[in-house]
């Protein structure tokens, strides 16, 4: 059996405190997931007619190259509701309910972060009692882990898988008549915690909607970032504790960052609206992580998709969406693969980067 360098030094504390835990052995086979942020982005229906043969393809791509789980750092619908809290009660279970059914009927397994849409979009964010209603009806609806703060109950959360911790932060905290783009208080000494709980893992992802470092590429987007970027209590424990990877969206663009032994991975796409999709697929086994981003290509057609208050007559996913004759016979193409791996006697070591992460800003 082989233990990471955290394990020993936790055992270590933990004996010089007088307590013991039982040794936990190291599983052989892949930890298998995916990441895909910012799917749909527009209000989608379950089914949806004219996506669903595409749809089909991407989800099954998603159960085999992910059996574990998916991770989806925000934004599932539009979600432009804010009429009062019945609206956002009646249309969050038609939509969100749909969203989550997809992954349910292939007995998949989703973690889901709070986008910006998840409390009502930029306009909802404003209006503190109806993004308050879309929180409650993220916690209710949507199943994830409760084993966060008191304040984002369902909505912060972490789970372990052997020698990999996943962390799922809200980016949106509640500051009274509107909601900020930041992790407060509650959430910082919740994760500050968790890292220590699990400071025997080896590998540490942490996905937020939001990303911290800058600049990044955007697309059809509001364009926004956390609150202090680097600068912020988050990132420097996130720094502290020996994150690994910081995945997150909102920009509908792929950007890859190392800052601080970090690596920010901002992706994901407008599905309805672009035409170049993207999805990130990751393996975990002992001592080594490796991570690729794949990229293929769609068409569109038909009218647009109406149930869209507050938007444009063309401002809306478009009817029908069908793969290219390309990605059709040849599949998603894998234009970045990064391997990390750990050694008991030293931090983490990049010993693979292509493609996108090639393309990093060097860390400090």
């Amino acid at each position: 059996m082989r233990f990471s360098l955290r394990f020993y030094l936790k055992m270590v504390a933990l004996c010089l405190c007088g307590v013991f835990l039982p040794v936990q052995e190291s599983r052989t086979e892949n930890i298998r997931f995916t990441s895909v942020p910012d799917i749909f982005n527009w209000n989608i229906s379950n089914p949806q007619p004219g996506w669903e043969e595409t749809l089909d393809w991407f989800f099954d791509h998603l159960q085999k190259d992910g059996p574990d789980f998916t991770l989806n750092a925000g934004d599932i619908m539009d979600a432009r509701w804010w009429e009062d809290e019945a609206q956002v009660k009646k249309k969050t279970e038609e939509y969100w309910s749909g969203f989550k059914k997809r992954f349910d009927d292939r007995k998949m397994t989703v973690y889901v972060a709070p986008g910006d849409h998840e409390y009502g979009d930029d306009g909802g964010l404003k209006i503190g009692h109806i993004a308050r209603a879309f929180g409650e009806q993220f916690t209710r609806l949507m199943g994830m882990p409760k084993n966060g703060p008191a304040n984002h109950i369902g909505r912060t959360f972490s789970v372990r898988k052997d020698n990999l911790l996943v962390i799922t932060l809200d980016t949106f905290e509640d500051q009274g008549k509107r909601f900020g783009y930041t992790v407060g208080k509650e959430q910082l000494v919740w994760l500050e915690k968790t890292f220590q709980a699990n400071a025997d893992a080896e590998f540490i992802i942490v996905q937020g909607h939001l990303p911290i470092v800058g600049p990044v590429r955007s697309k059809n987007s509001s364009a926004s970032m956390l609150k202090g970027g680097t600068d912020s209590d988050l990132w420097k424990l996130m720094v502290k504790h020996g994150v690994h990877v910081y995945l997150c969206g909102e920009h509908h663009r792929i950007t890859v960052k190392k800052q601080d032994g970090i690596w920010q991975i901002v992706h994901g796409a407008l599905w309805g609206t672009q035409t170049d999709l993207n999805y990130l697929r990751g393996s975990v086994r002992p001592t080594e992580m490796t991570l690729q981003l794949l990229e293929f290509d769609v068409d569109y057609s038909g009218g647009y998709i109406g149930d869209h208050p507050h938007r444009g007559a063309k401002n809306k996913p478009r009817e029908n969406v069908t793969l290219k004759a390309k990605t059709k016979s040849d599949g998603p193409r894998v234009t970045g693969t990064l391997v990390l791996s750990a050694n008991p006697k030293q931090p983490v070591a990049v010993t693979k980067a292509t493609g996108w992460f090639e393309k990093t800003t060097p860390s400090k």
